[in-house]
């Protein structure tokens, strides 16, 4: 099961929005003109996907959506680094990702929401599709504020929605530290694992530790993805999900390395059990594969870390762009 420390860092997530207008910090240095312009092209994209999505037409917004991407990731990606292009990015994610949960008409988990925006969100949502849509417009909107705020709007909405945006990068920084501690853990337990694994291999290995081992390995995995899910699209939240996604096919592999001697087998069957014999591999394949992503698990990990005190130093948002 997810660590109950998660059950407290949701409730400090919910409540640590709560002053954001009192601690919202000054907005930095304006963009240049083109780049302003350039981020008013991808704004203008976005708001076009709004207004499909408020339409209620989900024949409109496909059509949109099919024109706009993948060009609509290029641009975002273009930006320069900053609120305003974690924003726009962020909002383009998330249409797409409303866009690929079309159809599902069940009612959206509210329990996996960290942020109090986005818990906010759900309850008023019917689905998934739509709770992603609104995410992205409360994104779209945030944008828009910061533009107007560059092109010198000063009025109370621009204001608010502009240390609301500001405010966030705090819980940003919040989440990614959990998530790093979540990788952290999950670098242990499968490090040690792999090693029983490769040091077993010749013998015939314990199976269901193993598994009882990969449960809580798969159980902190999904932790990660819930924190993910809350962290804008940035520099670091990739280096993030690069290390979950080297534990994930690490996992994978250490399942795959339990030895064909730990497999019960019916002396009637003449069906091969053992998986990777159909890949033509071996256990020893299989734990040098499942090491190989551990190690770059751990370099994403450092990669990471890194980032996120760079931040404390200097007090940079968490953005950026590729890995």
């Amino acid at each position: 099961m997810p660590r109950p420390r998660l059950t407290t860092f949701v409730l400090f997530c919910l409540l640590a929005f709560a002053g954001r207008a009192a601690h919202a910090a000054t907005p930095g240095p304006a963009p240049g003109d083109k780049e302003l312009r350039k981020a008013e092209a991808v704004l203008t994209k976005l708001l076009r996907l709004e207004e499909a999505a408020a339409a209620q037409d989900s024949a409109a917004f496909e059509r949109a959506a099919d024109k706009l991407y993948p060009a609509l990731f290029v641009a975002a990606a273009d930006l320069r680094d900053g609120d305003l292009k974690t924003e726009l990015a962020t909002a383009a994610s998330l249409y797409e990702a409303a866009r690929r949960a079309r159809g599902g008409a069940a009612a959206p988990d509210c329990s996996r929401e960290l942020r109090q925006s986005y818990f906010r969100l759900c309850r008023e949502s019917a689905d998934r599709a739509g709770l992603l849509r609104a995410k992205a417009t409360l994104h779209t909107r945030r944008a828009r504020a910061a533009l107007g705020y560059a092109r010198g709007d000063r009025d109370a909405a621009t204001l608010d929605a502009l240390a609301e945006a500001r405010a966030e990068r705090s819980t940003d920084l919040a989440l990614a530290e959990e998530a790093l501690r979540a990788l952290k853990e999950l670098a242990e337990g499968l490090s040690a694992d792999v090693s029983s694994v490769e040091g077993e291999r010749r013998g015939a290995l314990r199976a269901e530790p193993a598994r009882q081992t990969s449960d809580q390995l798969s159980a902190s995995l999904e932790e990660v993805d819930r924190l993910l899910a809350s962290l804008p699209r940035t520099r670091l939240r990739q280096l993030l999900g690069n290390a979950r996604d080297a534990f994930r096919d690490g996992l994978f592999w250490q399942l795959k390395a339990l030895p064909s001697a730990a497999l019960v087998v019916s002396a009637d069957s003449f069906a091969d059990p053992d998986p990777l014999r159909r890949l033509d591999l071996d256990a020893g394949d299989a734990s040098r594969a499942a090491l190989q992503n551990l190690r770059a698990a751990q370099k994403f990990i450092g990669r990471a870390e890194a980032a996120i005190e760079e931040s404390k130093r200097g007090g940079h948002e968490l953005t950026g762009s590729g890995q």
